[in-house]
């Protein structure tokens, strides 16, 4: 196939696609999600009109498609839901190139480095106008936030699949398959930046964004198979990743019900809906959410009509900040080990074990064999995915603060 992605009239942003086996669509009550964000092949014709096969056609733009997309994420994701049983996998459509759902709204003209970058980035973002990357994040990145809030609230397991290069920079063989569960900025300096999110998220949380028994026997059956697999290496997963936005507004979410379970008076109190919108605000899209978040540690004044709502909500924050220090080893405890603790893992695969990929002509096929590795790989894993969920209760008295409710008023602010 040629890597251009497909122009359409009509994209189906996010797509819940049949696997086999029990033939039901996943929903937000199963115990285990697996998608895939990166494998998207979709164009949408509006973005340039007329002018929209010109723009493929050009060398660049094909060459980032080409470099960008995850080939084979989709035929792995397949496999593994089939063999964990949820019926279903959850599909990003929109071409990687045009969008990266996986890294913090914005653009990256200012030139950040490869896992620093904004969901806008060169080639196509110099091409957007100003009107064009503001309808792209609020139709599409936003649109994805809505459907990613609505899986992340209920499973136990969220498994993203991606494929990358055979080869780092130096020209070094990478592993077959790589497990990554680990923060970028933690790894660097062992906390978190507090621009990144609130100050009041415990960076110590973005070490593992999955249970670590997990994790090892994931790998423990990969390496048995045969497969040399690495764990966080040669990636680690950027701030603005899925999964690690993921942990801090399910933290939050938590710490909203530990606190309002000590404190019910609080629960309808202006000021503290407040705090908890901003809190859960991880994705910094809620223009609300920014007036105050400038207010409480930019010290700017607060809006001339709502001074004593702001008032109200620095010293509701107060009480939150007291509490989440006061309980600070309980809470991250009780997060980091309880049985309603979403278990984030991305997988990464070698896209040469997948698809046999031209960088001179530009053409990628599938390999003969790929239906069989992608199986292989699927059986390694499933078997750790299923025992963890049968070792985990059901979370859904847990996650009672993550409700529709919140997804109804919240989104697009709130994830991920």
């Amino acid at each position: 196939m040629h890597p251009k992605p497909e122009i359409t009239e009509h994209l189906e942003l996010m797509e819940n696609v049949p696997v086999g086996g029990n033939g039901r669509p996943a929903t937000a009550g199963d115990g285990a999600l697996v998608f895939t964000i990166h494998d998207g092949d979709k164009f949408p014709r509006h973005l340039f009109g007329e002018r929209t096969e010109e723009v493929l056609a050009r060398p660049e733009i094909e060459t980032a498609h080409l470099r960008e997309r995850d080939w084979g994420a989709n035929l792995v994701a397949r496999h593994l839901a089939r063999e964990i049983g949820t019926g279903s996998y959850l599909r990003l459509n929109l071409a990687r190139v045009v969008m990266d759902f996986g890294r913090f709204p914005g653009t990256s003209s200012v030139g950040e480095e490869y896992l620093r970058r904004h969901a806008l980035f060169p080639p196509l973002e110099h091409l957007f106008d100003e009107d064009a990357r503001h309808e792209i994040l609020a139709r599409y990145y936003d649109g994805a936030a809505l459907a990613f809030t609505q899986y992340f609230s209920r499973p136990r397991v969220t498994i993203a699949i991606h494929s990358y290069d055979p080869h780092n920079q130096s020209g070094t063989r990478r592993p077959e398959v790589s497990l990554v569960t680990r923060s970028l900025e933690y790894q660097l300096q062992s906390t978190m930046p507090p621009y990144i999110f609130d100050p009041l998220f415990p960076p110590e949380l973005c070490e593992a964004t999955c249970q670590q028994l997990l994790t090892y026997r994931a790998l423990a059956a990969l390496e048995s198979d045969g497969w040399h697999t690495a764990l966080n290496y040669p990636y680690i997963m950027p701030e603005g990743s899925v999964e690690i936005r993921a942990q801090v507004w399910l933290y939050f979410g938590y710490l909203r019900r530990e606190f309002t379970r000590a404190f019910p008076h609080t629960r309808d109190l202006p000021g503290y809906q407040r705090v908890w919108q901003l809190l859960l605000d991880v994705i910094r899209r809620s223009p609300a959410a920014e007036r105050l978040r400038g207010y409480l540690h930019r010290y700017r004044s607060a809006p001339r009509d709502s001074r004593e709502l702001f008032a109200e909500a620095r010293r509701a924050y107060g009480e939150i900040a007291r509490f989440a220090e006061a309980c600070r080893d309980d809470l991250l405890r009780g997060f980091r080990f309880g049985s309603e603790r979403l278990s984030c893992l991305g997988i990464e695969v070698r896209k040469d074990l997948l698809c046999e990929i031209d960088r001179t002509t530009r053409v990628v096929r599938p390999r003969a064999d790929a239906e069989r590795t992608a199986r292989r790989i699927a059986a390694c894993i499933a078997p750790a995915v299923r025992a963890h969920l049968a070792e985990h209760a059901p979370a859904e008295a847990a996650r009672d603060s993550l409700t529709a409710e919140d997804a109804g008023r919240l989104v697009p602010t709130v994830m991920a």
